[in-house]
Order: structure tokens, then C-alpha cells, then sequence
């Protein structure tokens, strides 16, 4: 009875161990390849399709540099490029659009994506001129933003592994709860450390990047953020579970013990006293 009990008990933060790993790893793939699940999923979508900036005083637009991209989006490790096809709209204000991906560049673990730089690098006429100073708020930690954000997510992942290996001796021991409630713990700080940096990054960028002076438009990947932040409710929720299972779980064997009588010599009976 108190092994069946265990295992449903220890059945829910299992499940969210594995939830928070599933997650995390889906957040790790964001646009790291154009032809998979992951090219569906990115943090931040900015599209350039009508890009106009100023140049030397020269102005530049989109139609005349033909190896522009109509888009990026962007992921932890890398970002993608593709084209924007106009499907038509029912109104002059309602447009819809099919994207479609070309290429990504690639992976690299020290990856941050200055929006800025890529345009310039990828016109290649030298520096972007008067833009928005709210550009400039928005990326003015990118870098060690991006980089603290990547390793946060990979120390998530790797503590769900080590969560779920301590759960494994949890069956008949509370030390084996308590590790996994450690470890999830630590999991919890860093998921949630990490989708919150990369919240207020790419939605820093996005309102930048919406904008009428180099007439681009961005927006959140809201899937991908979804997912981070769902990452870091298992994890709670995993926390809050092996902390029940420690103070409600039983250690004890379910195998009854045995009464050994052990026979005695010359016994004296009552009425043998006097």
C-alpha cells in the first residue's frame, strides 16, 4: 500500500520534470533550422520588407538592394532570413502575409542579434543614420543580455536531467525528494531568470523596431516565449510537488515483518512459582 502511494504521489513532479525539460529544449531549437519544428518557432520576428534607411545622407531602400532579406527571425543560438509573400486582403488596412525561410546563418554558442549591424552588414554602404534613439535603449545590453539568457536556459535543461535522476531513488527514500526538490529549485530560479530576460529583451526590440523611420515592424515570438515561461511554471509546480512528496511520502518497506518466536528452555509456569 504505501509503495503504490509513493508512486502516485512522486507521479506529478515526474511528470512536470519532464515537462520542463521538453519545454526548455523547445525554446533551445528556435530557429536553428529552416525546415523543422524549429523553424516555426523564434524569439523575435522583424520584418524589413519596406526598409528605408539613411545612409551617408543617402537614402536607401529595400527594393535596391535585391540580396536583402524581407525578414529575420531570431533564436538563442542563430537567426533565419526568409521572403514575405503577399496573399491579399480583404481590406486596405487588413493584410495577410506568407513567410517562408531561405536559410539561417550558423549556430554559435556566443550569439547575440544586433538588428542594426545585420542591416548594415548585410547592405554593406557603411552606417545606418537617424534612427530612434529608442533603438539604442533597446540594445544597449544585448550582448550580455543574450549570453546570460543562453546559459540560463541550458543550466534549466541540464538541472531537469539531474532533477529527474534524483527522483529515481525518491521511491523509499525522503533524501532522494529532498535532492530533486533542490535541484528543482535551482531550476525554477534559472527558468525563470531566463524567460524574463528574454521577455523584456526581444520586447524591447520589438517596440523599437516598430517604427515608421526605417519603416520596419517587428514582434515577440509569443509561442516561444510561451514556452519559456511554461518551463518555468513546471518548474514551480515540480518544487512545490517534492516538497509534498517529502513531508506526505512513505519510507516504509511494504513488506510486512515477520513475529519470530524463539523457543524457550525449561519454561516456568505460573503454578510452578511456589
Amino acid at each position: 500500500m504505501a509503495a503504490g502511494r509513493n508512486c502516485f504521489i512522486i507521479t506529478f513532479p515526474f511528470l512536470f520534470t519532464v515537462s520542463i525539460f521538453v519545454l526548455s529544449v523547445f525554446v533551445l531549437i528556435s530557429s536553428t533550422f529552416k525546415d523543422s519544428i524549429a523553424g516555426k518557432l523564434y524569439l523575435l520576428k522583424l520584418d524589413i520588407s519596406d526598409l528605408s534607411v539613411t545612409i551617408d545622407g543617402t537614402t536607401v531602400n529595400k527594393s535596391d538592394i535585391s540580396t536583402l532579406p524581407d525578414y529575420y527571425q531570431v533564436g538563442l543560438w542563430t537567426y533565419c532570413q526568409g521572403t514575405r509573400e503577399d496573399l491579399g486582403s480583404a481590406s486596405e488596412t487588413d493584410s495577410t502575409y506568407s513567410y517562408t525561410l531561405t536559410n539561417c546563418s550558423k549556430s554559435h554558442g556566443l550569439f547575440y542579434f544586433n538588428p542594426l549591424t545585420v542591416l548594415e552588414d548585410a547592405i554593406g554602404m557603411g552606417s545606418i543614420e537617424d534612427y530612434p534613439s529608442s533603438i539604442d535603449t533597446a540594445l544597449k545590453s544585448v550582448k550580455i543580455l543574450s549570453y546570460a539568457m543562453a546559459i540560463l536556459f541550458c543550466l534549466s535543461a541540464i538541472f531537469a536531467v539531474f532533477q529527474f535522476g534524483a527522483g529515481l531513488f525518491s521511491f523509499h527514500s525522503r533524501g532522494g525528494s529532498c535532492c530533486a526538490m533542490i535541484f528543482s529549485i535551482i531550476n525554477f530560479v534559472c527558468a525563470l531568470a531566463a524567460i524574463a530576460i528574454a521577455t523584456a529583451l526581444f520586447l524591447a526590440e520589438s517596440k523599437a523596431f516598430t517604427n515608421d523611420t526605417l519603416n520596419t515592424t517587428a514582434e515577440l515570438g509569443k509561442i516561444s516565449i510561451g514556452l519559456g515561461w511554461g518551463a518555468a511554471a513546471a518548474a514551480l509546480l515540480s518544487s512545490v510537488f517534492w516538497l509534498f512528496s517529502i513531508c506526505v511520502g512513505s519510507t516504509r518497506s511494504s513488506v510486512s515483518e515477520k513475529v519470530v518466536y524463539t523457543p524457550v528452555e525449561n519454561p516456568v509456569l505460573p503454578h510452578q512459582r511456589f
